[in-house]
């Protein structure tokens, strides 16, 4: 159980999928209700993401956010205008190395360059940016911008944030790429596997949502103690650490759960709106007519 003594709690911080957004890509009605009333309450609610800013564009409208999101997996901060507050890209060393491993592996690159997704063909092939896209784009992501060569377009005129490796139709060899990549960035950069099966990332070394956080909290004048974050995956794990009070959503690995405060109901089980009733709402004010 929590513990009753803390601080009170005046931001909650949300990871997107597979927290707020339940298996359908949808916000559920309990965790919707929880979430309008925190915010009537007077509670600051933002999201933590490893997607684009324009994938929080939906939920920044319906929730009136006017404080700053994390996107891109902690690697940037934005306001809520989409302009970058603070961000920390890949080296371009590293960016280009990557990229061309996975070229050769026929694993697709993807670059997140701030609040856009870029990408080149595979062979002078776009089926597969259709195929892996296609994918990408149901979960609120942007359409593509398509380069004829990356590395070119990395030196020139885009940020690398950070990149995903991507092969829908061969998970096997995405799996073993990932262990290829881990080995050869070790102690350089990030590799790690924070939703799809299809795909992977690279990150810089130790930057993650809890860092992006980290300056959010500075700027706004919130102490960590006065913070709830929420999140399912590895890639979470940071702010649920450093927050006042970190939820495990239901069905995150078993590392989550034993680092957070407190482990909720899945994300399909509206656990987001359970752990705000249960930890954050005033009970007289939750349930008046």
């Amino acid at each position: 159980m929590p513990d009753t003594s803390q601080p009170k709690i005046r931001l909650i911080v949300s990871d997107l999928d597979g927290t707020l957004l339940n298996t359908a890509h949808q916000i559920g009605p309990a965790t919707d209700e929880a979430v309008q009333e925190a915010v009537r309450q007077g509670v600051l609610f933002t999201v933590a993401t490893g997607k684009t800013f324009p994938s929080t564009q939906g939920v920044i409208d319906r929730y009136g956010i006017s404080i700053p999101v994390i996107t891109n997996n902690g690697t940037v901060l934005n306001d809520t205008d989409g302009s970058v507050i603070w961000d920390h890209p890949i080296p371009l060393d590293i960016a280009l190395e990557s990229i061309e491993l996975a070229r050769h592996e026929g694993i697709l690159p993807i670059v997140y360059a701030g609040p856009e997704l870029i990408v080149a063909p595979l062979n002078g092939s776009r089926d597969a940016i259709d195929r892996n896209m296609s994918i990408l784009m149901a979960h609120y992501e942007p359409a593509p911008h398509i380069v004829d060569d990356l590395t070119q377009a990395l030196r020139s005129d885009f940020k690398p944030h950070k990149i995903i490796f991507m092969n829908a139709d061969d998970l096997d060899g995405v799996a073993a790429f990932q262990t290829t990549l881990a080995n050869t960035f070790a102690g350089r950069a990030d590799v790690m596997r924070s939703g799809l099966v299809s795909l992977f990332e690279i990150l810089p070394h130790s930057v993650s949502k809890e860092n992006a956080l980290a300056v959010m909290l500075d700027r706004m004048g919130i102490a960590p103690e006065q913070t709830m974050a929420m999140g399912d995956n590895s890639n979470d794990l940071g702010m649920i650490r450093m927050a006042g009070l970190g939820v495990a959503m239901g069905q995150s690995p078993d590392i989550v759960r034993r680092d957070a405060d407190y482990v909720t109901g899945t994300n399909d089980e509206d656990g987001v709106g359970h752990a705000i009733h249960e930890l954050v709402l005033t009970p007289s004010m939750a349930n008046r007519p």
